[in-house]
């Protein structure tokens, strides 16, 4: 019991609670007919502020054309910034402007809005009313990711 005592009390003096985890890179989640890509940039100077992209595709069934089409997706941006606090972070388009007579939502219609759950192997995403604004019919960047680099 001693010895176990030691062990947890050196495990605790040399770890660092705070430790802050690099997220940069590109990470993916992908399935049989969707792949999606997250890319996190590390903002200098900002401890945990990171800008993001998303690039994706999703083969959906087109009833117009009655066919599987390969519908694409991104969010590109240089707003597209979340600082992540408890492992989580979120973007949204409320405080987003637009250039003058130019709108990408109606009036009363719901923003986009993005959650991420950041875990040390993987990172979680889930949308709001994203889809048909940032990606093609059926192109959603929910999902589990992984880093590839």
């Amino acid at each position: 019991m001693k010895c176990l005592s030691i062990l947890l009390f050196l495990n605790l003096a040399f770890s660092n609670p705070t430790e802050t985890l690099n997220f940069n890179g590109t990470w993916v989640s992908s399935g049989d007919n969707f792949e999606n890509r997250l890319i996190l940039e590390k903002i200098e100077d900002k401890q945990n502020r990171y800008r993001f992209v998303f690039y994706g595709w999703r083969i959906s069934y087109d009833s117009f054309t009655k066919q599987d089409i390969k519908f694409s997706g991104e969010m590109n941006d240089e707003i597209f910034i979340i600082d992540i606090k408890n492992n989580k972070a979120n973007y949204s388009d409320d405080g987003r402007e637009f250039e003058e007579g130019w709108n990408l939502y109606r009036k009363g219609e719901e923003r986009c809005r993005v959650y991420f759950e950041f875990c040390r192997n993987s990172i979680k995403v889930e949308t709001n009313s994203c889809s048909m604004i940032y990606g093609g019919f059926g192109v959603s960047f929910d999902g589990q990711y992984k880093k590839i680099n």
